[in-house]
């Protein structure tokens, strides 16, 4: 069935812990450039919840990750239940800090221009440069898009892992026959 693997190319296992690796690292790294630079472009509070944010998407992938590395269903199981809340809230997440950006563009900018250079960046610093290098409208698009990459990424993990959950609670009674719960762990 084109549901029972990963990308259609890995098992639903494997492809699972390739995807909650994938997320782990693009979301922690997302939450530590949020909570390196999240001031230049929102308020400090905003970029400490943005980036905490992304510190729980990270961790909720890791539970995903350590819960399929151990075959263990219970991990699994907590994943799919609280996931689909993360989920819920990363879209509520995408919309705020799209208008956050979109109202703080006439800041940013000037930021870049040192007019309102009170926080400590500098246009020459490796982060500002890139960003100010870059037009505001442009980056502000790219940025919204790396957003929605990245919770297209969090629901498709969602997706591969529940499949993996089903088929480990409902394997030993599809196959007809009585087995155990270890037993069907390793027939799946």
């Amino acid at each position: 069935m084109w549901c029972n693997n990963c990308c259609l190319c890995f098992p639903v296992r494997g492809g699972a812990m390739w995807l909650g690796g994938l997320v782990i690292v693009i979301n922690g790294i997302g939450g530590i450039l949020l909570f390196l630079w999240g001031p230049y472009f929102f308020s400090s509070t905003m970029a400490l919840i943005f980036g905490g944010f992304s510190a729980l998407q990270a961790a909720t992938a890791g539970i995903a990750f350590l819960g399929l590395c151990n075959w263990s269903y219970m991990m699994t199981r907590m994943f799919v239940f609280v996931e689909w809340l993360v989920a819920f809230l990363g879209i509520a997440r995408i919309g705020m800090m799209a208008y956050q950006l979109q109202a703080n563009k006439d800041w940013i900018s000037s930021e870049c221009w040192g007019a309102v250079n009170d926080k400590g960046y500098t246009p020459m610093g490796t982060a500002a440069a890139f960003y100010c290098n870059t037009p505001i409208p442009t980056f502000i698009k790219l940025f919204i898009v790396g957003l929605v990459i990245d919770f297209v990424l969090n629901l498709y993990m969602y997706f591969v892992v529940w499949r993996f959950y089903v088929r480990m609670r409902l394997y030993p009674f599809q196959k007809g026959v009585a087995l155990t719960y270890e037993q069907g762990l390793y027939e799946i």
